[in-house]
């Protein structure tokens, strides 16, 4: 009896010394506070793991300094942009009315934080805005799913201390601005330091500055930016330099809308910055990238008014505003230098068709205008309205779900990814994410491979291999009649200056793919259908983005039995 006794008194001191795994932490308290006093005598933290409820807000009235592993979670149901009522988090003001925009959380060395299920607003009951929610100086871990991160100042995390992990998935990000002159500002992270592996894959981003900043000229980490929907980025400054770069399968609309003059060709004006040869000649051995099938769409009404309202203001054309690049032309000598270094193909005015877009364009034009033309000084509030405001009396309004559904009508799109998938974030297209998941790890292993062996790549000096146009990818079903055999016909008109049609019989429902070769043999254009029906059909092509020469056509039909029909003709394209 006296053993079970001291063995009973055993478990109950090791089981003291033990934290226990979760709170629930109590909405009247402070936040920062009630972590920061969850203690053990040792003086480590008693839980790990902070639980919150739905439709609840929690506040802090500081910063959280964090040594610690910080996980704070709130129930699982579903993505955060179909939940109802999902826990909210906010900073308020000091009590003297100064740092109005510091931050939530600090990492210190051997902290990190998970973030899981909650919403975070940045807009305080003052109407000021946060900096950021968190910010690293030495821990070695960021990890956020299924949040939203909305009206932040400068970046929803900033790290100035090299760290191993930056996640972020299912997160949606809104209102990421300065509310001012500034189009620098909102962004979901900033690197100042190393991160081993950065993964950013479907994320929602609605209105901000820029994608990512980078602090330096350095190689920060190894990262996948894949499958997500972008709206609304003031500028470029697609600022990470990278290891490893697999960017796919990602929708940018209304990229870089500030545009640019002749004076700012620096680095705000290409999309990205995976550099120039000069910065990367010494590591070709140690980079790689594959960026390709990504959707750029810039809202036609930005060009329109740069050209008839704007640009008349200004006698010098350098002063003049024009559409950004995709990246600077400097790259080649890399792509010439490194075959782990590509850039595929990318989409190129493709509208969507979202089915519900608020994006204040009549605002974000009048921001232009402030912007370019110095004798005007007010900047129009751009926004859509926050999910979180606040009344007079210092008690919120929750405005949710926010006003847009970026599902889209375009169906070319829906199956454009190089999964098969639909372009963007694939929260909007649940079973698709379903599919993704379960063959992530195959996707991401072809897009390493793509670094080697993918050939619809952007040609070094053709600047029209790089993009896909809405006009390429038409091919037209012609007659129900059904041949007896496959055939390619030949194009017409032959000389052809820009257009000319190809035509091509299919006996039976095939698998096509339509090619076309300059005389080097070198591949401009690639079109696949994946299941056209028995019958004639025919293909508008354009070469208006070509120089004149001898080009090559080639069209590979496979049926769905196996059998495979290949042939080539020539074609003169004379401007």
């Amino acid at each position: 009896m006296r053993k079970l006794i001291l063995l009973l008194g055993f478990f109950v001191v090791v089981a003291s010394s033990v934290p226990a795994q979760e709170l629930t932490l109590d909405n009247t308290q402070p936040v920062n506070t009630q972590i920061q006093a969850d203690t053990l005598s040792d003086g480590s933290q008693a839980h790990s793991v902070y639980k919150v409820e739905s439709g609840t807000y929690y506040y802090f009235d500081g910063t959280l300094d964090t040594d610690f592993d910080l996980v704070i979670e709130g129930p699982d149901n579903g993505w955060i942009l179909h939940d109802a009522n999902p826990p909210v988090f906010f900073q308020t003001p000091a009590l003297d009315g100064t740092n109005a925009g510091r931050d939530m959380i600090t990492l210190n060395a051997g902290g990190s934080v998970v973030l899981k299920n909650i919403l975070l607003t940045g807009l305080f009951p003052n109407d000021a805005n946060i900096s950021s929610f968190v910010r690293n100086f030495a821990g070695y871990k960021i990890v956020w799913d299924n949040c939203v991160f909305t009206d932040h100042r400068d970046h929803a995390t900033r790290s100035t201390g090299a760290t191993d992990t930056i996640s972020m998935t299912n997160c949606v990000f809104i209102n990421m601005d300065r509310r001012g002159s500034s189009p620098f500002g909102g962004m979901p992270f900033r690197l100042d330091a190393a991160c081993t592996q950065l993964t950013f894959e479907n994320n929602t981003f609605f209105n901000g500055a820029r994608e990512f900043g980078n602090g330096g000229n350095f190689f920060t980490s190894k990262m996948t930016e894949i499958h997500n929907t972008i709206l609304n980025q003031q500028v470029n400054g697609h600022e990470i330099h990278w290891y490893e770069g697999l960017q796919a399968n990602n929708i940018y609309y209304n990229w870089s809308w500030r545009g640019r003059n002749l004076k700012t060709n620096g680095y705000e004006a290409p999309f990205t910055t995976f550099e120039t040869f000069s910065a990367v000649s010494e590591k070709l051995d140690s980079i790689a990238l594959y960026e390709g099938i990504n959707l750029f769409y810039l809202d036609p009404a930005f060009p329109d008014y740069w050209n008839n309202i704007l640009n008349p203001r200004f006698l010098n054309d350098s002063d003049k505003v024009i559409q950004c690049y995709l990246w600077n032309l400097d790259v080649d000598s890399t792509i010439n230098a490194d075959n782990n270094f590509t850039i595929g193909k990318n989409y190129w005015q493709f509208d969507p068709g979202f089915t519900s877009n608020p994006s204040q364009i009549d605002s974000m034009l009048g921001w232009d205008l402030a912007n370019w033309d110095t004798n005007v000084t007010y900047y129009p509030d751009w926004r859509i309205t926050p999910p979180v405001t606040w009344n007079q009396d210092g008690t919120p309004n929750f405005n949710w779900p926010p006003p847009f559904d970026l599902t889209y009508s375009n169906t070319y799109l829906q199956t454009a990814g190089t999964d098969g998938l639909p372009l963007g974030d694939l929260n909007w297209y649940p079973s698709a994410k379903a599919t993704y998941l379960a063959n992530r790890d195959q996707y991401i292993a072809a897009l390493r491979d793509s670094m080697t062996n993918a050939t619809w790549l952007y040609i070094p000096g053709d600047s029209a291999s790089a993009i896909v146009t809405p006009d390429m990818v038409d091919v037209e079903y012609e007659s129900s009649n059904v041949p007896a055999n496959f055939y390619l016909s030949n194009n017409y008109p032959n000389p052809f200056n820009p257009s000319t049609k190809i035509e091509f019989g299919l006996p039976e429902q095939s698998e096509v793919t339509l090619s076309v070769f300059n005389i080097l043999g070198q591949k401009v254009f690639e079109l696949t259908e994946k299941s056209l029906a028995a019958g004639i059909h025919s293909y508008n092509f354009n070469a208006s983005q070509l120089s004149s020469g001898i080009y090559v056509y080639r069209v590979h039909a496979t049926s769905a039995d196996g059998k495979n029909f290949v042939e080539s003709k020539k074609m003169m394209l004379l401007k």
